[in-house]
């Protein structure tokens, strides 16, 4: 493993060592979204290891600069949701900000991967361990897939998130799916 990539990961486990992701420690969410971004490269990987920083912490961004570049500290802000009142207004800000974004500028690229890195690794445990959570991300899927697709950019990733999404909808049509929750 690179020292960059070490460096970034030991940096986040510092900076997030007392929140949590769900149960978890949340260095186990940010190592997940690490191994998906892995096959994107060593950027992608210490990108995804900082993907929170910003947002969940006292870190500015130039201190990610300072430790990694301008590129990962530019890429780490594009993916930090911006300070809004609401879950709903955050996120729509931040679609906005993604939609924009020429993939072809080096820390856009590594932003919409890292994004979807992310929102992959948040469905999947969702979907094991928080419903509520889970039927959130399906609920925003529609405009998240609109602000972050880009044809050709982890098409694989994308096939995987919406199979995730399409199979949760599925299953909450399903009649058993609508009889054992009216039971609950």
């Amino acid at each position: 493993m690179s020292h960059a990539v070490e460096q970034a990961r030991e940096w986040a486990r510092v900076r997030h060592a007392l929140q949590r992701y769900g149960a978890q420690s949340y260095r186990c969410h940010l190592d997940h979204v690490e191994r998906i971004a892995a096959p994107y490269g060593e950027d992608a990987r210490i990108v995804a290891q900082l993907h929170d920083i910003l947002e969940d912490t006292a870190t500015r961004v130039e201190e990610i600069a300072e430790r990694f570049g301008p590129t990962i500290a530019r890429a780490v802000m594009l993916v930090t949701d911006p300070r809004k009142p609401t879950r709903h207004e955050r996120k729509r800000a931040l679609n906005q900000r993604l939609i924009a974004l020429d993939p072809s500028d080096e820390a856009a690229w590594l932003a919409l991967v890292v994004k979807t890195c992310d929102r992959l690794a948040n469905v999947i445990a969702s979907s094991e361990h928080s419903p509520p959570r889970f039927q959130q991300y399906q609920r925003e899927h529609g405009g998240f897939r609109v602000a972050v697709y880009r044809p050709g950019l982890c098409d694989n990733l994308w096939a995987e998130l919406d199979g995730l999404i399409d199979a949760g909808q599925q299953a909450d049509r399903h009649p058993d799916h609508q009889l054992h929750a009216s039971i609950s």
